[in-house]
């Protein structure tokens, strides 16, 4: 068996989920898991952009540790792919910041 993590899930996540058993008792739990992981874990708004502003965070700031372990979560749940996508997006965004032209330059 690999390494342990935490399977705990936000709040509104929790609730939807209770809410979806009580609402809809004829299907099954492990049917509205499903649904959870596949649609419910993007319920909130720009769930994207948290997750890259929290890994630049932990790049900025050198700690990748916590870059690393927040990775390896994201790639658990939405995958490779999206970690790649969010890598390069970070990427993209400070090349951009590094060749705009400085304001504080003579004027």
């Amino acid at each position: 068996m690999g390494p342990t993590r935490s399977v705990r899930l936000a709040r509104a996540l929790d609730k939807w989920f209770t809410e979806r058993l009580e609402r809809q008792p004829e299907r099954s739990a492990s049917e509205l898991l499903v649904t959870l992981v596949h649609g419910g874990l993007r319920l909130r708004e720009g769930y994207m952009a948290i997750h890259r502003r929290v890994l630049e965070g932990h790049l900025v700031s050198g700690e990748t540790g916590l870059y690393a372990t927040y990775v390896e979560c994201l790639t658990d749940t939405f995958g490779i792919e999206y970690v790649a996508h969010l890598e390069l997006w970070i990427a993209s965004e400070r090349e951009a910041r590094s060749a705009a032209p400085s304001r504080t330059g003579a004027g």
